[in-house]
């Protein structure tokens, strides 16, 4: 702090102090205004956006704030079935998976054992559904999850 104190700082004097107050109060008072315009405008192009989408699809996106977001209680399913097997030198993967657990796994088991990403699960899928190792996978179907007593 000592070597601070001892640099000169010019300070203006007071009868020129106040215009450059002036002129900093009006300058903070439009960037006030400016924010206010924005937060509008904002607010405007998010009912717009969603008047947009409601008239398109005849789904209404516009929620309570208050509300809290309800977690659904259903689950999609998707059993996927072994085919042919693969002979020994064949890249198959996901059949060899499903014939360890009984030639049968739900999609989104056999992706989590299958272990890359979700791009290369379905592409080494559609691959094996092409040789026929797994089978045409049925139409998914929605089933309610079981209720925890604790989160209830």
């Amino acid at each position: 702090m000592t070597q601070l104190r001892s640099f000169p700082l010019p300070i203006p004097p007071a009868d020129e102090q106040r215009p450059i107050l002036a002129v900093l109060f009006d300058l903070t008072t439009q960037c006030d205004e400016w924010q206010h315009q924005l937060q509008r405008k904002q607010a405007l192009a998010a009912l717009l956006a969603n008047v947009a989408v409601a008239t398109l699809t005849g789904i209404n996106l516009q929620q309570q704030e208050d509300e809290p977001v309800k977690i659904p209680q259903t689950e999609l399913i998707a059993p996927l079935r072994l085919g042919a097997a693969p002979d020994a030198k064949a890249q198959a993967p996901l059949a060899t998976i499903l014939a360890h657990h009984n030639g049968e796994l739900e999609a989104k088991h056999l992706w989590q054992r299958f272990g890359g990403d979700i791009d290369a699960f379905y592409t080494q899928l559609k691959t094996e559904v092409a040789h026929g190792w797994i089978q045409e996978p049925a139409v998914a179907e929605m089933r309610e999850k079981p209720t925890d007593a604790t989160s209830a």
